[in-house]
């Protein structure tokens, strides 16, 4: 697959390609990120382009946006959601349907319509908020 380069004129192919020779220096940099030493503001830079959809595009909606970020910022994302990934489940409540592997957001409403039909069964006094 072939990737756009971002602000910093790399892709991740470029990174697999040259892992052995630039290792050292990404890891180094990650473990800086991680210490407190570096920040990603600098790496947080991304340039919008907009490619045409079809041969000859005349509004806007013949166009699709696309979002290019530097490949290093992209490595050092990945490293930090695998390492949420671990503990989502602990961080993330019960009631939160979304962000979470094995819940879905869809199930927020299923619940909401069975809370609201057993009410409707049931005749009681019951409080419901929108929020």
């Amino acid at each position: 697959m072939v990737t756009s380069p971002g602000p910093d004129g790399f892709n991740l192919n470029f990174i697999k390609a040259h892992w052995g020779g630039i290792q050292d220096d990404i890891m180094n940099f990650i473990h800086e990120f991680h210490n407190g030493g570096s920040t990603v503001r600098e790496l947080n830079r991304a340039f919008i382009v907009v490619i045409p959809k079809v041969v000859k595009p005349e509004t806007l909606k013949d166009y699709r946006p696309i979002c290019l970020v530097g490949a290093l910022y992209k490595v050092l994302a990945k490293v930090l959601a695998n390492k949420l990934r671990k503990i989502m489940d602990v961080v993330i409540g019960e009631t939160q349907m979304a962000f979470v592997s094995n819940r879905q957001i869809a199930n927020s409403f299923v619940i909401a319509e069975e809370f609201i039909n057993k009410w409707k069964d049931d005749k009681e006094g019951v409080f419901v908020s929108e929020v």
